[in-house]
Order: structure tokens, then sequence, then C-alpha cells
């Protein structure tokens, strides 16, 4: 009797091992798919690399020739609709 319940016991001890948890998210890390656009003085850095220079309205044209416009809140409104939000020292976009 005493085997039995040893050995109901580890079975239970290895079936329990195997059961996996969902993935947990990891907090603070920002997510895959977002980007920064960084000020640098005068200038933005995209997430290229490419540096452009803002007009007067805060706008600046990509070098594919697209316009990105800033609103009135100061976010940065892309081509696509997509928004860039400001955050210190530049722009978190999706």
């Amino acid at each position: 009797m005493i085997r039995i319940s040893i050995a109901a016991s580890a079975v239970a001890i290895l079936v329990a091992g195997c059961v996996s948890s969902p993935p947990r998210p990891v907090s603070g890390a920002p997510a895959a798919s977002s980007k920064r656009i960084v000020r640098d003085s005068f200038q933005l850095i995209l997430p290229d690399g490419t540096r452009v220079n803002p007009d007067s309205t805060g706008g600046f044209e990509l070098p594919n020739g697209d316009y990105v416009k800033r609103d009135p809140g100061g976010a940065l409104i892309l081509p696509t609709g997509a928004r860039c939000l400001p955050d210190q020292g530049g722009y978190l976009c999706p």
C-alpha cells in the first residue's frame, strides 16, 4: 500500500512539472512594434537613422517626399495617419 502511495505521488509530481504556465509579459519592456523619433538639437533622427530638419510648423518632409505634420497637441501625424506622441527627448510612434 505504501508503494502504491509513493508511486502515485511520483506520477503526480511528474505530471505537475509538465504543465506549462501561460507566458507573462515582461513589465517595463517596450512594445516590439513601437519606434522612436529622437530630437537631436534642431534635427530629428528617424527610426532608420535618417536626419530631418523640422520646418517652422514642426512638420518635416520624409526622404520619399511624404510630409509628416505636427498637430496642435504636439504629436506628429505620419502619412499613414498614425500619431507619434511626444515624450522626453523625441516622439514615440506605433
